[in-house]
């Protein structure tokens, strides 16, 4: 018993085995109504695979493309976050928190949390409409 209780520790992963290069990206000022893509890669130096559970976001503007199989021990990998500033003006900040678990884990999870942020200025049409409602108050 002792035996299996020290191997399930040694098995486990931690945080410390799974590292970005960035967590938190700043995007350009653009205009509204671009899509932004951000890439945010990572290393993971554990010895069994993980999986990425289905990631937590913000709000429907942000899409998340995680990697389609298995993150491989000693592998390095990317999540791309796609953020579309439709109908999005001033400034914008968001979350991305991610799961990862294996079955060494134990129903265990290592959470990180991913963020972007940046300047989103009005599309010309959206300030002429507002210059137009204006006037008509």
């Amino acid at each position: 018993m002792l035996l299996s209780l020290v191997a399930s520790f040694s098995f486990a992963q931690n945080s410390d085995e799974l590292s970005f290069k960035k967590l938190s990206q700043k995007f350009m000022k653009v205009d509204e109504g671009h899509q932004i893509t951000l890439s945010y890669n990572f290393t993971y130096t554990g010895k069994s695979n993980l999986k990425i559970t289905p990631p937590k976001v913000d709000c429907s503007c942000t899409e998340v493309v995680l990697p389609e199989n298995d993150i491989l021990p000693n592998s390095t990998n990317t999540i791309k976050i796609k953020f579309d500033t439709s109908d999005k003006i001033g400034w914008q900040e968001r979350d991305v928190t991610l799961h990862f678990t294996s079955d060494a884990m134990d129903s265990q999870s290592i959470e990180k949390k991913i963020t972007f942020k940046g300047m989103v200025k009005a599309s010309k049409a959206r300030k002429a409409a507002y210059k137009a409602n204006k006037k008509k108050r």
